[in-house]
């Protein structure tokens, strides 16, 4: 009788461990999608397909607001910003223009979602230790 409960209870806790590895892989996997769905709206609005507003709304009906407040969401929106200025700027002769027309997509976007500048490095000042 007590090697059956023994078993038992190895047993159970075996199933528990493995749904717990099922349910975190399908957390990942779709933490995966929904961020390559913000990656693909992002590069969108930052060719110009879609005005800010619409973007936000959008972000928000896949993401949750942790996520677009989230260093994750603004590492993605330097990244886009970057890949655009990139191919923009690289073939285009109007270098001026285009990066003006990307700059002001870019100061849109941080005022629609609130973004600030996180990684900026602060100069050493007097009285500062």
């Amino acid at each position: 009788m007590k090697i059956d409960t023994i078993t038992i209870i190895a047993s159970g806790a075996l199933l528990a461990v493995s749904l717990l590895v099922l349910y975190v892989g399908y957390l990942r996997r779709r933490h995966h999608v929904r961020r390559l769905l913000v990656m693909d709206l992002l590069r969108d609005y930052f060719r110009g397909d879609m005005p800010a507003p619409q973007l936000k709304r959008r972000t928000r009906e896949i993401a949750s607001q942790h996520f677009t407040s989230s260093d994750e969401f603004y590492a993605l929106t330097v990244s886009a910003f970057q890949g655009a200025a990139d191919s923009a700027l690289a073939r285009q002769a109007q270098s001026k223009q285009n990066e003006r027309k990307l700059l002001n997509a870019m100061a849109n976007l941080k005022q629609e979602f609130g973004l600030t500048d996180r990684y900026q490095i602060e100069a050493w000042r007097p009285g500062r230790e």
